[in-house]
């Protein structure tokens, strides 16, 4: 299996409300293959949310296709100030919010908009095993430009892996060494991290 492209999809309704409430990011755990209906749903009701989305091939022995896949299998995010957090939760498909005891964990507006810039990269992304340890970076140049984390460097390249911890997933895309910048202090959130198959 090999996939070619990478598309995040957004439903856009800003939900900075005149009371004051300001939305955040969350991340929904779903039911296995409702992502996509889910994402409609939200659309057509005008509910913010992400869901990024990988074109694999499919290879069976007498043909190729091209199929559209959930980039992280079984989430999607949300742009929500959860007044509405009931009604989303009965939305089908739905299992419920990822956070603690209860209440959901907001997900860094930053590291929604890194993985949309890894998502931008048509050829150069993949799955990975969740990782979350390594030298502290900065990209610095090329598609990926100001994306920080953690790398381990072999040779001339690195495999940047962007983590998001809340759902312990990764994907992944190879970075010059050149465009690695290392930095003395952590990242704001330590889920971006950078590793090197071996």
């Amino acid at each position: 299996m090999s996939h070619t492209t990478v598309r995040g999809y957004f439903a856009m309704n800003h939900l900075i409300s005149a009371t004051g409430h300001t939305a955040r990011w969350y991340a929904l755990y779903t039911r296995s293959r409702f992502e996509k209906k889910i994402d409609d749903d939200f659309r057509r009701r005008g509910i913010e949310c992400f869901l990024p989305l990988v074109e694999e091939v499919r290879l069976w022995s007498d043909r190729k296709k091209k199929v559209l896949e959930p980039l992280f299998r079984g989430y999607i995010f949300v742009r929500t100030d959860l007044r509405n957090k009931v009604s989303i939760l009965q939305t089908d498909g739905i299992v419920r919010f990822v956070g603690v005891r209860n209440t959901p964990s907001p997900v860094p507006e930053q590291q929604i908009n890194w993985v949309r810039i890894l998502a931008g990269s048509p050829d150069a992304i993949r799955r990975e095993e969740y990782v979350s340890v390594g030298e502290v970076v900065r990209i610095t140049a090329g598609q990926f430009k100001g994306v920080e984390g953690f790398v381990m460097k072999v040779k001339d390249t690195a495999r940047v892996a962007v983590s998001l911890s809340c759902i312990a997933q990764s994907v992944s895309v190879e970075v010059p060494q050149e465009f690695l910048e290392r930095i003395d202090q952590p990242v704001a959130e330590p889920s971006i991290g950078f590793v090197r198959r071996l």
